[in-house]
């Protein structure tokens, strides 16, 4: 079956669920969180919605939804349209999970999305000075 939605949407979104926390320090967002985060920037959403949206039952958000969502993650819009960013952001993503296994890296409400972004480009410049080539892991 044909659909107009954005092509796997949903494991995009459980990417950045299950990879980026809470800026609070609470832990990870939660479809009840994320709608109240989303509410808080104007853009009121249903927990369902959201639900609907990560199962893959929904995958044609409004523009202005999916661009809080980006917002509140910390990523650029063009995540879930363009394959190149996507893996960008996997990569960063994948280099964020690797501090937290090996440093034992905890990050709370102290640091946000912006936060990791900057350490992940910190550790990009020391990985290129010191030759570490990320794709011998």
């Amino acid at each position: 079956m044909e659909t107009a939605g954005i092509p796997d949407l949903a494991g995009k979104l459980q990417r950045l669920f299950n990879s980026i926390p809470r800026t609070d320090g609470q832990g990870w967002y939660t479809n009840e969180a994320m709608a109240r985060e989303l509410a808080e920037r104007g853009v009121p959403v249903t927990v369902q919605h959201l639900s609907s949206l990560r199962t893959g039952r929904r995958d044609n958000p409004s523009a202005r939804l999916l661009a809080a969502i980006a917002d509140v993650f910390g990523v650029p819009l063009s995540y879930f349209f363009d394959e190149q960013e996507e893996r960008q952001v996997a990569k960063d993503l994948e280099t964020l999970a690797r501090l937290r296994r090996v440093g034992g890296l905890r990050l709370r409400g102290e640091i946000d999305a912006e936060g990791v972004l900057q350490l992940i480009a910190a550790l990009k410049q020391i990985e290129s000075l010191e030759g570490v080539d990320d794709e011998s892991d």
